[in-house]
């Protein structure tokens, strides 16, 4: 997941705090944002971005199906 302004461009120094949310087949197995100074959870459903960006990790279900994944930050006007 990049943070990006209105124009799709990566904002580098981007530090937001996102919150993920899934739903249907699947569900989360990690998160991680590549600062390997970092004290978070990987077993989470959040995580701060470094350098404008996050990775969350999803593991599917035991039946066929939709997922959906959502990303949301709080007190952001950039896309996510």
């Amino acid at each position: 997941m990049k943070i990006t302004d209105a124009q799709g461009t990566l904002v580098p120094d981007a530090a937001d705090l996102v919150k993920f949310t899934i739903s249907g087949e699947g569900t989360i197995a990690g998160v991680d944002n590549g600062f390997q100074a970092s004290h978070e959870p990987f077993k989470a459903d959040f995580r701060k971005v470094y350098n404008g960006m996050c990775l969350v990790i999803v593991q599917s279900g035991e039946n066929a199906g939709k997922i959906k994944l959502s990303a949301s930050a709080e007190d952001s006007n950039r896309p996510l």
